[in-house]
């Protein structure tokens, strides 16, 4: 079984709404597919794309991202209620929000552990990926989900999010460990050049230089959950920035699909699916191919 993985779909967008349409219907009937959020805020446009994506795939694994969180309307009552109206829809789909193993019988089974997570702003925690930004607007005004996003008094994502996940990462994981969440689980993945960035801080493509990413990126709690877990390869999305890298032993992956403007711009390259794993076949001949 091929394993491929891609974020930040966007679906709002009739562009890669097309490029969805024309994927394979047969090509990919015995694969699976991670999809790391960030499909779409309109929740009937989510369901219809994961409707679409179980048909081309034999299975299929999602976590919500912020914008597939997003409330537009009176729908709900928050955005908490909200995710769990997108965990029901995954469920109903027989999508997976849960850690399975695909390939029980081939030579390279794998474990696929999906982590709910969300991000921890500077000042909310220790585990926040915050790094300053010369120039940076302190209250990051031009972030959607500053307006968008509501969540209960008091209420802690990424505490909350993070906790969800305790209870399936407590079982034996008797193969390899794929795992992936929207959201970055350290700093370095921020940045092409590492630690510290230097010249990468402002980066090539930045169209706004008082808003500072780093302040919404994640939380290093994701990282001590997937090392828990002995995770080889790390899936995230959420910063439309395609990155491959290896730290400390873990691959870490970032595939986005991201917006038309920025797939023209070159801000993201190769955009398409990524075959990261084939449980039948040795390990270094499949990583890293987009298709």
């Amino acid at each position: 079984m091929r394993i491929f993985a891609l974020s930040d779909l966007h679906m709002d967008f009739s562009e890669n709404f097309e490029w969805l349409k024309q994927l394979s219907d047969t090509d990919y009937k015995s694969d699976a597919l991670i999809t790391a959020g960030d499909i779409s805020h309109n929740i009937n446009e989510l369901t219809k794309v994961l409707k679409i994506l179980s048909s081309k795939f034999s299975r299929v694994f999602f976590v919500p991202g912020n914008h597939d969180l997003w409330m537009h309307n009176s729908m709900w009552k928050d955005s908490l209620h909200k995710f769990e109206a997108v965990l029901d829809t995954c469920t109903e789909l027989n999508i997976c929000c849960r850690p399975a193993k695909l390939g029980e019988n081939d030579r390279n089974p794998v474990w696929i552990v999906p982590l709910f997570s969300w991000y921890t702003q500077p000042g909310e925690g220790e585990d926040s990926l915050y790094w300053e930004k010369p120039g940076e607007d302190s209250v990051n005004r031009m972030w959607s989900d500053n307006y968008y996003i509501k969540w209960p008094d008091q209420f802690k994502p990424a505490q909350y999010f993070l906790e969800m996940n305790e209870e399936h990462l407590q079982g034996s994981f008797n193969s390899r460990v794929i795992s992936f969440s929207h959201f970055l689980p350290r700093q370095e993945v921020m940045f092409s050049t590492g630690i510290p960035p230097s010249a990468e801080l402002i980066k090539k493509y930045d169209r706004r230089p008082a808003f500072n990413f780093s302040r919404v990126a994640g939380s290093s709690l994701i990282e001590i959950q997937l090392r828990k877990i002995d995770s080889f390869i790390h899936i995230h999305g959420h910063q439309h920035l395609n990155r491959d890298m290896i730290i400390h032993g873990v691959r870490y992956i970032s595939n986005c699909f991201g917006y038309p403007a920025e797939r023209r711009r070159g801000q993201i390259f190769n955009a398409g699916l990524m075959r990261i794993w084939d449980t039948s076949s040795e390990p270094g001949s499949y990583a890293g191919k987009t298709e």
